[in-house]
């Protein structure tokens, strides 16, 4: 039984391409597993991008720090969470499910039936909404 077969070329560190031949499942394999660790790391990317917001907040409680930082510190957060509040419904979703469940642009998007460059942008919108909030 032949099977189907496709070439598959590879870079290696050193610059040097090779190729080989495998089955086409095989091909489909490994561009599911590349696709995979791709999501992955974006997911890492975010959830090291929040820790180091998290790691941010415990050394708010630091004995170090004198009462006054802490109270100011206490202040931004809690303008911070109250401008995600005021954010319209569609972008704080849209935000949420980027940035704390780990959802891609093109997951909300086919989750929510509208193209990718709407989610982009209004997450987009959501940050520079924040951002104006948050420096007044």
């Amino acid at each position: 039984m032949d099977m189907a077969t496709v070439d598959i070329e590879y870079r290696l560190a050193s610059g040097q391409r090779i190729r080989i031949e495998v089955s086409i499942e095989v091909k489909e394999l490994l561009e599911h597993s590349s696709r995979q660790t791709r999501s992955q790391r974006r997911k890492d990317r975010r959830y090291l991008d929040f820790v180091g917001g998290v790691q941010e907040f415990e050394r708010f409680a630091s004995p170090h720090e004198d009462f006054a930082d802490l109270l100011n510190k206490a202040d931004s957060y809690k303008r911070l969470y109250a401008a995600i509040d005021r954010l319209p419904n569609l972008q704080r979703r849209r935000l949420n499910l980027y940035y704390f469940e780990g959802l891609t642009y093109r997951q909300i998007a086919e989750t929510e039936g509208v193209g990718l460059a709407a989610v982009a942008r209004s997450v987009k919108r959501a940050l520079n909404s924040l951002n104006g909030l948050q420096a007044q």
